[in-house]
């Protein structure tokens, strides 16, 4: 890490806003829409508007922002003063942001949040002999997901060279749990939901106060909030 990082303080840094960058994306989108809309039927664009409803690739980017935001409310307030919370961080150079990086006593997590609905479950998939976990949600296959977290986990890796433990979680919002519903880990990711992931921020650790305030300060620089 820089030799310059603050070794305390949350003032000393933009600890940013959750969904910040996916409600942006929302309101582009929606904004194109409506443009279109005017654009082919004129004065009967809010009619059709009205009759057809949003586009749901549209709509999708309004329940993934809120879902960040809810995450990340969460996240603060289980943190509370034992750590940091950043929120959508911006990766320079790179078509990629982080929705949450949580620094506690335990280390450094890198928190992917997902709103989805249909049933979050881990299944075997492959042959007999080379068979291996899948995460699924509903019908839809998570594969995606769980490399795309890895490779988040990498860049925040080395951000830090090597000076904290860093892990990675997919944190989902939506979905159906059994009653007996317990976090798991697939491909080296953690599989959770808020509450869940809660109990495990406040694991103890390592780190006293300064150590993860300067964790925070140089991952806060390292990758910025977003800016619109």
């Amino acid at each position: 890490m820089d030799g310059d990082d603050p070794p305390d303080g949350t003032d000393a840094f933009d600890t940013g806003r959750p969904g910040a960058s996916a409600r942006a994306e929302y309101a582009r989108r929606r904004a194109r829409d409506l443009a279109r809309g005017r654009a082919a039927f004129g004065v009967l664009a809010p009619l059709v508007y009205a009759l057809a409803g949003p586009r749901k690739s549209t709509e999708a980017w309004a329940r993934g922002a809120e879902g960040e935001e809810r995450v990340g409310r969460y996240l603060e307030r289980v943190v509370g003063a034992s750590g940091h919370v950043l929120h959508d961080r911006s990766v320079p150079r790179r078509q990629v942001n982080l929705d949450h990086v949580v620094v506690v006593p335990s280390g450094v997590w890198v928190v992917d949040t997902k709103h989805y609905h249909g049933r979050l479950q881990r299944r075997k998939v492959g042959g007999w002999i080379s068979q291996r976990s899948a995460l699924s949600v509903g019908r839809r296959d998570q594969s995606r997901s769980l490399r795309a977290a890895r490779a988040q986990r990498v860049l925040v890796e080395q951000a830090l060279g090597g000076t904290a433990q860093v892990r990675v979680a997919l944190c989902f919002t939506g979905v159906e749990l059994t009653f007996f519903a317990r976090p798991f880990a697939c491909e080296g990711v953690l599989v959770t939901w808020p509450k869940a992931l809660g109990k495990a921020l406040a694991a103890p650790g390592p780190l006293d106060a300064g150590a993860c305030a300067a964790l925070a300060g140089h991952l806060a620089r390292a990758f910025p909030p977003y800016a619109r």
